[in-house]
């Protein structure tokens, strides 16, 4: 006896199916298709979802690429496997980074930018040369570091002041707030929704997708669009804002920020055709997306480097002391002071900062703030040539230009495992290199500088016990990060 189709759904003398019973089965069979491709779509997404989150392990927690770049440097520099090329020499990361029309950038990085065309994507160098000349000449060179070094500084007052109890997330609470300022005081882009946690979450989700890029259909995938369409929606009513109170020839009300530089420059005309309001948009976005975690990623970094050497970690705080007293003592010069004094005090607090920039170097040194970077070969070529270990790179591969890599190369840095700020600072590439280099260099390092100061005047400085005193990521980006302190020290000194 058949038991594929019960006598129930069969009528009439031959007993045949019917067509509502031949109609349940092919709804049946859809249902099961249906259930069945969604089986292997979450099958897919976690194992994509398992690779994301090893990637963004292997990104934070270097020692796995440190080892593997150490044993291709010895046995071999320039690394071919397939089309993949890894680069593990100072000179060959340097070569490829400077070499604007032979490994290109646009096709690797843009799939992360979702909020479209930015400065990191234009392949076509004279382009490239104009959109980065508009922006920067935007930038005022003397007054806009000022302003991003107040915004910064009084916010880090404002949250350590907050730290009553001696303990300190220096991530969620101290270094994203001050990002944020900077978004807000100097960017021109206020917090999304005007809720300053959820704008922390959002840089978090942007600059993961820069850093690791998530699965499509991912959690994290999601987030980071959703922040992204809100993001976009804002700038573009901010913007509309900004002409409306232009178009009322009331510009002396407006903030001085690049958000209304932007505005002004394309309502005054004469601008190129590329330079509109959706410019102005992509790139306010990119700045921030691009920028600001990663300046908490460098920060806490940072301090994490120096709190792991006492000594080192006494040595900055010394620095920083210094370079406050340098500052107090220009302060307070008088009118009547001389040139040759003036000049006297500014090269002290040149050689304070220049001193204490060692320290944040040489500690980035160990982690990066982008320990990769990566390029794309549009045509065959030659690496290094001139060298024994000169390479054809076939068309079509892909260039692994490791800052981690060149920074522990012993022809640029001898003894690498030593914690030595002495170095020269012109070896260090934490902002690239060539014509591709970070855009938003001098915000970086005011804010770098600004925030380590800061937590570096805590005394009794140290990461808190246990896990909380670890760097801990989602993604790629931190999330969290605990120090300690004497708050009890600081309320004496106050009063």
């Amino acid at each position: 006896m058949s038991t594929n189709v019960p006598d129930s759904t069969l009528e009439g003398p031959n007993r045949g199916p019917s067509a509502a019973a031949a109609s349940s089965r092919r709804q049946w069979r859809a249902a099961d298709g249906g259930a069945l491709t969604r089986l292997l779509q979450r099958i897919s997404l976690a194992r994509k979802m398992a690779s994301y989150r090893f990637s963004s392990y292997i990104f934070c927690h270097l020692w796995l690429l440190k080892l593997v770049f150490t044993v291709l440097r010895r046995v071999r520099p320039v690394s071919i496997f397939g089309k993949l090329v890894v680069l593990t020499k100072m000179s060959d990361v340097r070569e490829v980074l400077g070499r604007f029309d032979d490994f290109t950038l646009g096709e690797v990085i843009e799939p992360g930018m979702p909020w479209g065309a930015f400065l990191m994507t234009v392949d076509w160098r004279e382009q490239h040369a104009r959109e980065r000349a508009l922006l920067q000449s935007m930038v005022k060179p003397k007054a806009d570091p000022e302003t991003i070094r107040k915004s910064v500084a009084d916010e880090c007052r404002e949250q350590i002041a907050a730290a009553t109890n001696g303990r300190i997330d220096m991530v969620a609470e101290f270094a994203e707030p001050a990002v944020i300022r900077i978004a807000t005081d100097y960017f021109g882009v206020a917090p999304l929704k005007n809720d300053r946690h959820r704008m922390a979450r959002a840089t978090r989700h942007l600059a993961g997708i820069i850093m690791v890029n998530p699965p499509v259909g991912s959690q994290p995938w999601i987030d980071s669009r959703d922040d992204m369409v809100v993001l976009t929606q804002q700038l573009l009513e901010q913007i509309e804002a900004v002409k409306s109170v232009i178009g009322a020839s009331r510009q002396s009300e407006l903030p001085d920020n690049l958000l209304t530089r932007l505005t002004l420059l394309l309502h005054a005309g004469g601008t190129p055709k590329w330079f509109d309001e959706d410019w102005i948009r992509r790139y306010l976005t990119g700045l921030v997306a691009t920028g600001l975690a990663t300046v908490v990623r460098g920060t806490s970094q940072t301090v994490d480097q120096l709190v792991a050497r006492p000594d080192s970690l006494r040595e900055a705080q010394r620095l920083t002391a210094a370079l406050d007293d340098a500052e107090a003592h220009e302060r307070r010069l008088t009118s009547r002071a001389s040139e040759v004094e003036r000049r006297s005090v500014a090269e002290r607090v040149a050689r304070s900062r220049t001193a204490l920039t060692r320290y944040i170097y040489e500690a980035l040194r160990f982690r990066p703030m982008l320990p990769l970077l990566v390029r794309d070969c549009p045509r065959e070529t030659i690496i290094a040539n001139g060298t024994g270990r000169v390479r054809i790179v076939p068309a079509g591969a892909r260039i692994l230009a490791a800052p981690l890599a060149a920074m522990f190369d012993p022809d640029a840095f001898p003894k690498p495992l030593r914690f030595d700020p002495n170095r020269p600072l012109e070896n260090y590439i934490h902002f690239g290199h060539g014509e591709r280099h970070c855009f938003g260099r001098y915000v970086a390092e005011v804010a770098l500088m600004e925030m380590v100061r800061a937590l570096l005047r805590l005394p009794g400085l140290a990461r808190a016990a246990g896990a909380d005193g670890q760097i801990h990521y989602e993604g790629p980006a931190p999330c969290s990060f605990v120090l300690t302190f004497n708050r009890q020290t600081i309320g004496a000194q106050e009063r």
